[in-house]
C-alpha cells in the first residue's frame, strides 16, 4: 500500500499559558486521506505543522517509519519532510517564479530526475488541477483561486 502511516502519541502542545490540545493519540493509516475538522483556533493548523516536524510538541510522540519526529536530528526531519506534500492557506508560491517553476522547484530541489522528466510531472500535476495554460503566469498575475490550485500542483509533484 502506498502512502505514509502516522502514528501520534500522547501528544500535547502550548504557546504559553494557552493550551492548543492535550494527549492526542490517532493513528493516520497510509495510502488513506483523513480530515481533520473544527473552528477557527482550535489547533488544526497546529497539529499538521507538529506532523511535518515544524512545531515541537511539549510531549508524546510523532512515529514516522518507526523514527519519532520529536527526538530525530535534523538531518532525519529533513528526509521525513520529503514524505509529504504541504499546501499551505496562501499558497506559499515564490513570487518572482511563474508557476511552472513554482511547481518543479520540489523536484529539482529534491529529486535527481531529468528536465525531461520533470516538465511531464509539472505538466501533468498542472493539467490536474486545471492550469494548463497558465504556466508562464507569475503569481502575481493570476487570481487568488489559481495561485491555491498552483500551491495544491507543487504539493502534489512529489
Amino acid at each position: 500500500m502506498t502512502g505514509v502511516e502516522v502514528e501520534i502519541k500522547n501528544l500535547s502542545k502550548s504557546f504559553g499559558k494557552a493550551n492548543i490540545w492535550s494527549d492526542v493519540t490517532l493513528t493516520l493509516p497510509p495510502g488513506e486521506i483523513s480530515v481533520l475538522l473544527g473552528p477557527s483556533g482550535t489547533g488544526k493548523s497546529v497539529l499538521l505543522k507538529s506532523i511535518i516536524g515544524l512545531l515541537k510538541p511539549e510531549q508524546g510522540s510523532i512515529i514516522i517509519h518507526g523514527t519519532d519526529l520529536i527526538r530525530c536530528s535534523e538531518n532525519r526531519l529533513y528526509e521525513l519532510r520529503k514524505l509529504f506534500g504541504v499546501l499551505f492557506q496562501d499558497g506559499a508560491l515564490f513570487g518572482s517564479m511563474d508557476v511552472y517553476d513554482n511547481t518543479a522547484f520540489p523536484l529539482r530541489e529534491h529529486t535527481r530526475k531529468s528536465e525531461t522528466e520533470i516538465r511531464r510531472i509539472v505538466m501533468e500535476k498542472l493539467e490536474l488541477v486545471g492550469l494548463t495554460g497558465a504556466e508562464n503566469k507569475l503569481p502575481g498575475e493570476i487570481s487568488g483561486g489559481m495561485r491555491k490550485r498552483a500551491g495544491l500542483a507543487r504539493a502534489l509533484v512529489l
